[in-house]
């Protein structure tokens, strides 16, 4: 009797330790469970952080872009408001060039009249004189005007733009699809030929049978 009740307590003994090893385990597999949630609790914390970053860091390119867009229409505007102003300054001189004609012409008109005076030449010379400048003038304000169209058409370029740096900033402009959106459209894709691949399959067979009956 002696032996089995040691037996017994024996037999008892292993099983608490069991239990208490069991429970131990079991308690560290929780534990563990627990920070691997607080972990990703923590990671989707920081993804919602990042998103805020990358939106306010996308607001603040937006506002850089409008007033730099802004800048641009600005300074083109002003641009355009000098080669108009050239223009009509052009304009004025053509008159004064005309003017400067009829007063030649009237003016050799006086002098074939009045056969006394001396100074024909002196008098022809210098509204000849005012015309060649009247026309300098001209081709100075054309001259003018091509530079300054020159400068409007690069307004907002860097001087050592080329044509791969332009195609790289429109890159950069590109909205991305995303994993789900890629998905979506591949399965799609993939349906709509699967379906029209059946489609005309079908009726090449009927066409088939149609000469088959025919013949």
């Amino acid at each position: 009797m002696a032996k089995k009740k040691e037996s017994t307590k024996k037999a008892t003994k292993k099983v608490t330790e069991k239990a208490v090893k069991v429970e131990e385990v079991v308690e560290e597999k929780v534990e563990a469970v627990k920070e691997t949630a607080k972990k990703k609790k923590l990671t989707k914390e920081e993804k919602a952080a990042l998103k805020l970053e990358r939106k306010e860091q996308a607001k603040k390119k937006a506002e850089k872009a409008k007033a730099r867009k802004k800048e641009i229409a600005q300074e083109k505007k002003r641009l355009e408001d000098e080669i108009d102003e050239i223009y009509e300054s052009i304009k004025e001189t053509k008159k004064n060039i005309k003017n400067e004609k009829k007063n030649l012409k009237t003016a050799k008109k006086e002098l074939r009249k009045d056969k006394k005076n001396t100074d024909k030449k002196a008098v022809v010379g210098t509204y000849k004189n005012s015309i060649r400048s009247l026309k300098k003038d001209i081709k100075d304000s054309k001259k003018n005007i091509s530079k300054k169209e020159t400068e409007r058409s690069n307004v907002g370029k860097n001087p050592k733009d080329t044509f791969f740096g332009d195609v790289m900033q429109e890159m950069h402009l590109v909205r991305w699809p995303s994993k789900v959106e890629v998905a979506k459209y591949t399965i799609a894709t993939l349906v709509f030929i699967i379906f029209f691949s059946g489609f005309f399959f079908l009726i090449d067979l009927l066409f088939l049978l149609i000469q088959k009956l025919c013949g």
